[in-house]
């Protein structure tokens, strides 16, 4: 009997965690520089970015969203779920389902063999790039950031934990990345305005020189799609037709039970900042991807 309670005492290892286990306890420990030699080379040879050519006309993905942990059920607290529901500003409560599977339809541009021409399946994780604002603020719970394009990464798991540590050398050089892919590029004149916000509410990586980050053309992007363009346009159009007719008391398209059915319940004041800005950014949007085509 002694034998087998002892048996049972033995703890047991996942085998889905044992990788950052090793880096991130382990490797870190031992050897600073080759953890982060290593740990450069995950994230540049696995992270997947949306094409600039998307960022330069549709620089935010999700407007109408912000992320809400708490919009999830918990059993312990007895928190019911209410995920899809707006919040007191009209935003779609999300827990980063929404941003996650936009791209699972396009295939993968890579020199690596097993990612080219691809798409995503089980074990991806949409990593935010940024964490925290330059007000110390959360960049998934600001519309502005949390679906803004050089904010987002779609890293495998065990790559994507290292990231969500605050502060750590894997996010300060996945910032730097970005900064990089993104920050020159030209964006549309009518979106010139919604970028700079954004890029001012980042803060700017440092201590990760230009020389040791990789050149772009050896990175990974999402391909660029018309149609996907077009299914995100009408996505958006969707949710701006719903929160317009809320504000005047019709009932307007199905985008969520929770949603729908919140919406009705909010005053005209509570909506219109957020239907003004959604009305500018489509029809800004719309006119751009109409010159593109």
């Amino acid at each position: 009997m002694m034998a087998i309670s002892r048996q049972r005492l033995i703890r047991e290892i996942d085998g889905n965690h044992v990788l950052y286990h090793f880096l991130q306890k382990g490797l870190l420990q031992e050897d600073v520089w080759l953890f982060q030699m290593l740990t450069a080379r995950l994230v540049a040879s696995l992270g997947i970015w949306f094409p600039l050519r998307t960022y330069s006309v549709m620089p935010l993905l999700t407007p109408y969203a912000v992320r809400d942990k708490t919009c999830r059920k918990d059993v312990k607290t007895g928190r019911p779920e209410a995920w899809g529901s707006p919040n007191s500003q009209g935003y779609f409560r999300d827990d980063n389902t929404l941003i996650k599977g936009i791209p699972s339809a396009l295939p993968i541009e890579s020199r690596f063999s097993e990612y080219n021409g691809a798409r995503m399946g089980k074990g991806f994780v949409a990593s935010h790039v940024w964490r925290k604002l330059t007000d110390g603020g959360s960049a998934s719970q600001h519309p502005l950031t949390n679906s803004f394009i050089p904010n987002l990464v779609w890293l495998p798991t065990q790559v994507a934990k290292l990231s969500d540590r605050e502060g750590s050398f894997v996010q300060t050089y996945l910032q730097a990345i970005s900064k990089k892919i993104y920050r020159p590029v030209p964006v549309s004149a009518h979106q010139q305005n919604v970028v700079s916000e954004a890029w001012d509410l980042l803060p700017d990586p440092s201590g990760i020189p230009p020389q040791g980050l990789p050149p772009t053309e050896v990175l990974n992007f999402f391909a660029y799609s018309d149609d996907f363009m077009m299914s995100r346009f009408k996505s958006m159009q969707k949710v701006q037709v719903l929160i317009a007719r809320a504000a005047i008391g019709q009932a307007g398209p199905q985008v969520s039970k929770r949603y729908n059915e919140g919406l009705k319940l909010m005053s005209p004041e509570q909506l219109d900042p957020l239907n003004q800005f959604l009305s500018r950014y489509l029809a800004r949007l719309w006119g751009d991807y109409a010159n593109q085509t």
